[in-house]
């Protein structure tokens, strides 16, 4: 989300040995009828009960697939890992990503303000949390 550069591959592959190998992280593979469409990474802390999330959806994948992804994912995080509460960050300037959040029931908890600078503009960053019985609740919906 931070990194507007093209990121090379050997970036990535020192990237994904690092996370690989970190037993408080989970990183998943979202399929649609068998070919990868996403990727979601839970970051677990606060003694497992706390995830920070986030996710990338492929370009191609089909229409739906995100609603899709974010709801296994937050079924993963909270049944799972026993998540109590899923929390991420969304540039400001993100309209999709915030609808996104707010249609799976996170609720804004704050905003950094200045608090990413793209290159050409200071954009703030909004915090989004979840918290289980509110999945709980919104999921049965």
């Amino acid at each position: 989300m931070f990194t507007r550069q093209e990121i090379e591959r050997s970036e990535h592959l020192a990237w994904f040995a690092k996370a690989s190998a970190d037993n408080a992280r989970r990183l998943l593979i979202y399929e649609r009828s068998g070919i990868p469409a996403g990727f979601v990474s839970l970051s677990i802390e606060g003694q497992g009960r706390l995830v920070d999330w986030g996710f990338y959806l492929s370009p191609w994948a089909p229409k739906g697939s995100g609603r899709s992804m974010g709801r296994l994912s937050l079924d993963h995080a909270f049944q799972s890992l026993g998540a109590h509460k899923v929390f991420g960050q969304v540039l400001a300037d993100n309209s999709r990503s915030i609808a996104f959040h707010e249609s799976l029931g996170f609720s804004r908890e704050g905003t950094l303000q200045d608090h990413f600078f793209d290159g050409e503009q200071f954009i703030a960053v909004l915090c989004f949390g979840l918290l289980k019985p509110q999945w709980q609740q919104g999921s049965r919906a």
